[in-house]
């Protein structure tokens, strides 16, 4: 859901509805609540990917593969305790 239908609903954040985002994009820390999110190192996976593609259209095949790289949370004001309502 985005802001504004979590408002129109009468929803808030943090207290009725968490929110978290992937990647830091500079608009996730000037709202308000700011939006916790899942830092990506988006540089080092967009080298990984295009290195694999270049692999790839060299015509280099290969089994697929597991890549894990590094992520961490930065967390904000977005996201609340869980409620104690029955669902």
């Amino acid at each position: 859901m985005r802001f504004r239908v979590i408002r129109q609903r009468g929803l808030r954040i943090p207290e009725d509805v968490s929110l978290i985002t992937f990647h830091d994009a500079d608009w996730t820390s000037v709202t308000t609540p700011p939006i916790t999110v899942v830092d990506q190192p988006v540089y080092a996976l967009g080298k990984s990917v295009a290195e694999l593609l270049i692999r790839r259209l060299k015509g280099e095949t290969r089994p697929a593969e597991r890549l894990v790289l590094p992520t961490g949370i930065i967390e904000r004001g977005s996201v609340g305790p869980p409620s104690n309502r029955a669902p």
